[in-house]
């Protein structure tokens, strides 16, 4: 690599983990700042309070990596970072540095959120375990919404399909669904550089049971690298051929090409427009699709 692709490749990382910087800010200070609004002086114990929460999370997370998407990704988390890097689509050097953006970033966005606003940074607003919630299954629950949240990212960011556009939906979305599931029992980190931001800010850190809410995130996100690259080395796209056809045609040259792959003998019994060598173009084709 010459001097000028080198400067070109540190000028690229830079500006994308700028761009995790201040999108992890944007994403917790709407993020926290709703979750406090909506819960100070109500406890997470209101059903009410868990869901605006959940919403808050949900919908920051939806919008700021909708806008930083074409920048970096849109990770927002180290976990994912991390998990993105195992399955080789991020280098060790910018998950190293896409890490030290979010914990900063993280921070800004959480101390911007608790300093604009009379909000408390209490103790409940830190991640803790409730309702009996034990070291083990607090452990765990953060491991599996995590590495859930890392799937999605990865079959919807990573493997790219005619949604990949959209992929900030389902990924905010999940985010959602994580929340308003363990909000009740761990405060939902699911985020490690979201855990440490928030305890720094309130000046509380759970110490016995920290761990959970850093190492609980990063193992999900290793086992969702490995869920991800199992079902590439299986080949999963080939059994389920034109799920993303825009209509039968497209169909069927999908069928009869993942036929053509394992040596059938096709399942129509008639070449398809444009399905290989040797094929009879169809003339037309209707608004079902269909040919004519």
């Amino acid at each position: 690599m010459n001097t000028d692709n080198m400067r070109s490749s540190a000028r690229g990382w830079m500006v994308q983990a700028l761009a995790e910087f201040v999108g992890t800010a944007m994403f917790l200070y709407v993020a926290v700042g709703g979750a406090d609004s909506v819960s100070d002086g109500l406890g997470y114990s209101a059903s009410g309070s868990i869901l605006a929460r959940s919403f808050a999370f949900g919908f920051s997370l939806i919008f700021v990596s909708w806008s930083f998407f074409r920048i970096s990704g849109s990770h927002f988390n180290p976990a994912l970072s991390l998990s993105s890097c195992i399955t080789g689509h991020i280098s060790v050097v910018k998950f190293i540095l896409y890490s030290f953006a979010q914990v900063v970033g993280g921070m800004l966005g959480v101390a911007l959120a608790r300093g604009t606003t009379p909000s408390s940074a209490s103790i409940e607003q830190t991640n803790q375990l409730f309702y009996g919630e034990s070291i083990a299954r607090g452990f765990f629950l953060e491991f599996f919404l995590t590495a859930i949240l890392c799937f999605v990212y990865h079959m919807t960011v990573h493997e790219k399909n005619r949604s990949t556009f959209m992929a900030a939906l389902p990924y905010g979305i999940t985010l959602f669904s994580c929340h308003l599931f363990a909000t009740r029992y761990t405060n939902a980190a699911i985020n490690p550089a979201q855990a440490f931001a928030v305890s720094i800010v309130a000046r509380s850190f759970a110490e016995r049971i920290f761990f959970i809410f850093i190492f609980g995130p990063l193992t999900g996100g290793i086992f969702a690298a490995g869920l991800h690259i199992l079902f590439r080395f299986l080949d999963y796209d080939k059994y389920n051929a034109g799920i993303d056809a825009d209509n039968l045609v497209q169909y069927r040259r999908a069928q009869d090409a993942l036929d053509g792959h394992y040596g059938h003998h096709g399942h129509h019994g008639a070449p398809v427009a444009g399905a290989g060598p040797g094929t009879t173009p169809a003339t037309t084709v209707g608004h079902d699709g269909l040919p004519r």
